[in-house]
Order: C-alpha cells, then sequence, then structure tokens
C-alpha cells in the first residue's frame, strides 16, 4: 500500500509532537518530517517532496500558514495543503479557501478529522471539517430564508462549491462568464450568503456536495 507521506508544520513543539501521535500507525500515513514556520516548510517542501503539509495558520516568525500555502501553490502544486486552524470565523475560513487549500481541520476537532482531510482533501475541492459544515448558516442558529433556485443556478451553486472558477464554471456548462457571475450575485442573494465560505457551507450542510467528494467536471454530453 503506498504510503501518503505528511510534513507536519507548526510553531509550538507540543503541538506536532501530538499531531506526530495520532498520525503514527495509521494505516497509509506517513510522517516524514516536521518544521515550525512558513520558510522552513517551503524549504522542505523541495527537500522531501512530501505528498501533504499539515500546516498551522498562525505561525508568528515570518511567512504565516495561508501565505506559505500560496507559495506553495506557486512552486509545488503537487503537494496538497491541509490547513490546521484554531479560527473557525468566515473570514479566516475564506482566506483559506482562497488560497486553494486541500482541507481546513480545527483544532477542537476530533483527531478522525485530521485523517481524514490527509486522505480525502483535494486541490479545488478540500475536505473541509464536519464541524464547520454542521453549522446553521444564520446567526442565531436558525436557517436562512431562502428563494428556490433554478435548475441553472442549482448547477452554478454545485460547481462553485466544487471550487471552480467563474471561467471554469463557464466551460463546464457551455455559458459566459458574465452569465456565470449573474447566476451567482443571485445564488447568493436568494440565499442570503455573503462569502464563498458561506457558499461552501450551505452546499455541505444541503447535501448538495457531499463532504471530500472528488471534484468532477459535468458530462458536457448530457447537457
Amino acid at each position: 500500500m503506498a504510503q501518503t507521506r505528511v510534513v507536519i508544520v507548526d510553531d509550538h513543539a507540543l503541538v506536532r509532537q501530538g499531531l506526530r501521535l495520532i498520525l503514527h500507525g495509521v494505516n497509509g500515513i506517513q510522517v516524514v518530517g516536521e518544521c515550525a514556520s512558513g520558510e522552513e516548510a517551503l524549504k522542505m517542501a523541495v527537500r522531501e517532496n512530501p505528498d501533504v503539509m499539515l500546516m498551522d495558520v498562525h505561525m508568528p516568525q515570518g511567512l504565516d500558514g495561508i501565505t506559505a500555502a500560496r507559495h506553495l501553490r506557486q512552486v509545488a502544486p503537487q503537494i496538497r495543503v491541509i490547513m490546521l486552524t484554531m479560527f473557525d470565523d468566515r473570514a479566516h475560513v475564506e482566506k483559506m479557501l482562497d488560497a486553494n487549500v486541500s482541507g481546513i481541520v480545527f483544532k477542537h476537532d476530533d483527531s478522525s478529522e485530521i485523517v481524514a482531510a490527509i486522505q480525502q482533501g483535494q486541490p479545488g475541492r478540500p475536505y473541509i471539517s464536519r464541524r464547520w459544515g454542521e453549522r446553521a448558516p444564520g446567526a442565531d442558529g436558525s436557517p436562512r430564508p431562502t428563494q428556490p433556485l433554478s435548475p441553472r443556478e442549482m448547477e452554478v451553486l454545485v460547481l462553485l462549491a466544487q471550487g471552480y472558477t467563474n471561467r471554469e464554471v463557464a466551460d463546464a456548462l457551455h455559458i459566459s462568464v458574465k452569465t456565470v457571475e449573474t447566476h451567482r450575485q443571485h445564488i447568493m442573494r436568494r440565499l442570503g450568503l455573503k462569502s464563498r465560505a458561506e457558499l461552501v457551507r450551505y452546499a455541505y450542510q444541503s447535501g448538495l456536495v457531499e463532504l471530500a467528494n472528488p471534484r468532477a467536471a459535468p458530462d458536457a454530453g448530457e447537457r
């Protein structure tokens, strides 16, 4: 069985040690290194060429995790970056999604979430903690009032939630980018959503997109 080679990046030695203990003995996962900063992570990416980097978001010295993840997408796009963070607010999740990470796990999650993210997260189709997906969209815990979406808007919603860009959605559905942008505006307004992070969470919570289901383009022959 091929091993998924993992590097742990966190500025706290105790956290790195704890993550090693969690991953030790998990079938198919091998920790091949660890480091304490974003700069070290970039060097280790070249030296070790791991499959996955499990990276903390907040590292005071040098590059933070999100900035390091963006650099990694440029210099080593084959490496999947799983963000490990204590911040579960919308703004931080939005920044992580914009960095095109392969997974987001919160430090208060069960250890099984970390393993699942390493095993299943993919660029453009990130594994996001079930805790985020299960959170109610409304600030007070109540569902958002919604208006029905058209079949085309549903298609656009699903593709956007899967990580497709506006251009990729347009190509997949054989429509213009401007039309995609119009659909996106209508979707956000009708569902009462304010960001891509909320759109992704809505898609998970509604069952429109399965957690960690591989990103796949629609079959053009079915259009």
